[in-house]
């Protein structure tokens, strides 16, 4: 925004028409065309404008206010400037004073608030209070003295006023919510308040309309407290230090945990004018946002989805982010120069503040203040749920809020209300069938309570008009939409395993016990784990040959347990571009403790935490690996470790990794506290692979009574649970062509054992050997 200073010069009002002016738009000031043009770049008048002393005395208080800028209507210096009197008196300008005018841009806006406070009296006295039976009669009265003012500032004076009682003086303390505000008066639309000291009336700050202030919102307690803390730092004029210190705001959690809602309520205060910026705004407009929210205080500035406004996509996002550092720089200048904090509070949200925030706009100054919404714990579903109001009879409401708040993990508040929704739309469903199926009363849970209704009518439908008063819900309502309405924290990296249970997986029975254990772990009481540990395992590492039901396992363990099952191969985070890897890693981690209970499952683990240059499990040199050979690759092993660090405070979250390849492990990832436990997941024993053979021929139902299942697997041993499979899936295709040709069409011994001659066996007693001799050496550490 282009700014100029001037002097001030004395306004000669001479003629009627000049005396009608001054006070229709008090608010005028004017410098010649010149000046006029290279403000506003037009010749055209009534372009709003900021004009704020100059001085180089810092004690001096400043002065800042709008106003509309036009051309002189006499000759003029290009550094002189000239307004009313009565203007010049409100804002404290003197003749021959320094002042500064800024272009602010757009139109004179409309005065949709206009908020008057009594003056003292001429000897300083306290102005006599308004009983409450007076304050609507004023505001009356001084709506019509205003409707002959176009333009109304404030700090606009009305003086020795009667309506009853004494006379009043007033002036305007705030338009638009601040107290240096200019706007368009709209004769009844625009709404008039009277400030005043009693009970219920508009309480005047000499700032803004309303108290910078967030309450009424359930179930986020300790969020909002640290939010109203930080912003009583721009209202409470409490000074802690030498100098102040501006910190921009950022909101972040999942999706819906209620950034967006928070941003709303803090609008809605009305203590400042509102900006918003958009993750579609061009960067002109973000920057003439602030410039404007500077010249407009207070004022608040809103950036919702602020990892969308500088996507890595959008091609000036450099410029965008420099932009938004220089914005908050100034602030902060602000607050250094002056001694006060600038009347601006800048808030953001984004999904995560650790990866979504540059490290540039995390400096001193910037944004600097993180609040984290989590998702909300039992106690605080069952207030949202409270505060949404189930339509069930108050006899069940309390137990239906225990039973809802206990199975809704994972939950946000937008799942919680979607959850409501989805109820009343199955009860309407249901209680319309019932009033077509049957033309007795439907059931009394669906009818208003005694005394509301006549006992001997039915109810009337819901769609009816004449169904002025509620009807309640089934608890079976809300169960049934329990069911259908999933949280929204699990719709994008949730993977859903297959129906895989325990008995599906023949043999294995040590590490069906220990993953069983795992489980138990993870949901046991802290107050239980802390009899037996310290620190109870979380990271439990399976290995062993390929084919031997290790992702099985972790499948099983999922569908057995019900835990919320994240799972991602390793292979697929080094696929992404730099930086995002880690950026998915801490995601991964952050998301699984939000919605625990709840279970990662890495596999082909090794992709990622290969050994790095220069360490080895003997003491010796690993020169490269998987990852190992890669910067990338080392930057997710690092995030990955960092994560399962954090992970050991953790109640409720166990981490599951597979791989067949345990020797190309960096080391540090096998010590206690990441992977406490290695679970070896050998080829099936004979046992096992017979119990593989009878669940497959079970299954298809078409295998000759003759086949000698005893003898099968006696003749596959050393083939894994994989292999047994295709074994199987060759005999049945051979059964298939014999079929096809009109031979015999069940699959017989001789199918079987001609496949298990023409499969070759993938583990050999050198990769048995390597195994034996890892976990030999792996025990030395």
């Amino acid at each position: 925004m282009k700014s100029l200073d001037f002097r001030v010069r004395k306004l000669h009002v001479n003629t009627d028409a000049d005396r009608r002016l001054s006070k229709r738009q008090p608010s005028r000031i004017y410098v010649n065309e010149e000046a006029l043009i290279e403000l506003t770049g037009s010749k055209d008048g009534g372009r709003p404008v900021c004009v704020e002393r100059v001085s180089s005395n810092p004690e001096e208080p400043p002065s800042r206010h709008e106003a509309t800028l036009w051309k002189a209507p006499e000759r003029l210096d290009k550094t002189a400037t000239q307004m009313y009197d009565a203007f010049r008196d409100a804002c404290g300008f003197k003749i021959g004073e320094t002042v500064r005018i800024t272009s602010i841009g757009g139109t004179l806006p409309d005065a949709e608030q206009v908020v008057l406070e009594q003056l003292p009296g001429q000897d300083g006295t306290e102005p006599e209070s308004l009983a409450p039976d007076e304050i609507p009669g004023w505001e009356f009265f001084l709506a019509g003295r205003l409707s002959q003012v176009e333009h109304v500032y404030a700090g606009l004076v009305f003086k020795n006023l009667f309506l009853r009682g004494p006379e009043r003086s007033w002036v305007v303390a705030s338009v638009n919510g601040r107290a240096t505000g200019n706007a368009r008066y709209l004769d009844k639309k625009t709404v008039v308040r009277v400030a005043t000291s009693g009970p219920g009336a508009v309480q005047s700050t000499g700032m803004a309309g309303g108290k910078l202030e967030v309450t009424g919102i359930r179930g986020l307690d300790e969020p909002i407290s640290r939010l109203n803390d930080l912003l009583a730092c721009f209202t409470d004029g409490f000074q802690v230090g030498r100098k102040p210190a501006y910190r921009g705001i950022v909101i972040h959690g999942g999706h819906g945990t209620g950034k967006t809602m928070l941003l709303d309520q803090i609008a809605a205060t009305g203590w400042g004018t509102v900006f918003r910026i958009h993750f579609k705004d061009k960067l002109a407009d973000i920057q003439e946002t602030f410039q404007r929210a500077q010249m407009q205080q207070p004022s608040i500035v809103l950036l919702d989805q602020l990892e969308r406004l500088i996507d890595k996509d959008r091609n000036n996002r450099a410029a965008v982010i420099l932009a938004l550092c220089e914005a908050l720089d100034s602030l902060s200048a602000h607050a250094a120069t002056t001694g006060e904090l600038p009347q601006v509070v800048v808030i953001a949200t984004c999904l995560d503040y650790t990866t979504d925030v540059p490290e540039e706009l995390k400096d001193p100054g910037r944004f600097t203040c993180e609040i984290y919404l989590p998702l909300p714990d039992v106690e605080g579903r069952k207030e949202i749920l409270a505060s949404l109001g189930l339509a069930v009879h108050p006899d069940h409401e309390q137990e239906l809020l225990r039973h809802l708040s206990e199975r809704t993990h994972a939950y946000n508040g937008k799942d919680l209300c979607r959850l409501v929704h989805e109820a009343e739309l199955i009860g309407r469903v249901r209680y319309r069938k019932e009033l077509k199926s049957s033309s007795s009363t439907p059931n009394r849970l669906l009818t208003p309570p005694p005394g509301e209704g006549e006992e001997d009518e039915p109810a009337p439908a819901i769609s009816s008009p004449a169904a002025t008063k509620p009807l309640y819900l089934l608890p079976s309502d809300y169960h049934t939409a329990l069911r259908l309405i999933r949280p929204s924290a699990m719709h994008d990296i949730n993977l859903k395993p297959p129906p895989i249970r325990w008995d599906d997986i023949g043999g294995q029975e040590t590490v069906k016990t220990s993953l069983r254990r795992a489980v138990r772990l993870s949901t046991e009481p802290p107050e239980v784990l802390s009899r037996y540990f310290d620190r109870p395992p979380k990271g439990f590492l399976l290995y062993g040959p390929p084919g031997c039901s290790k992702t099985m396992a972790a499948q099983a363990m999922a569908t057995e347990s019900g835990l919320n099952f994240f799972a991602v191969k390793g292979a697929e985070l080094l696929n992404m571009y730099v930086g995002e890897s880690e950026r998915a890693v801490r995601r991964l981690f952050r998301r699984a403790r939000e919605v625990a209970p709840s279970m990662i499952f890495f596999d082909e683990i090794d992709s990622i935490a290969g050994q790095r240059a220069g360490f080895g499990h003997g003491g010796g040199h690993s020169s490269s690996s998987s990852s190992g050979g890669s910067h990338h690759g080392v930057n997710v092993l690092t995030t990955l470790l960092n994560e399962m660090d954090g992970f050991e405070t953790l109640h409720g979250v166990v981490v599951l990794a597979a791989t067949n390849r345990p020797q190309a492990l960096d080391p540090a990832l096998l010590r206690p506290g990441r992977f406490d436990e290695l679970i070896y997941v050998s080829p099936p024993d004979e046992a096992a692979r017979k119990a593989i053979f009878q669940k497959v021929a079970a299954a298809r139902k078409s295998w000759h009574p003759d086949v000698d299942i005893d003898k099968l697997a006696r003749e596959t041993e050393g083939y894994s649970g994989a292999e047994i499979k295709g074994i199987c899936a060759a005999a049945g295709v051979a059964a298939y062509d014999r079929y096809i040709a009109g031979g015999e069409p069940l699959v017989t011994m001789e199918d079987l054992e001609r496949a298990v001659r023409n499969q070759k066996r993938q583990i050999t007693k050198e990769m048995i050997r390597g195994f034996e001799e890892w976990e030999k050496q792996f025990r030395k550490f």
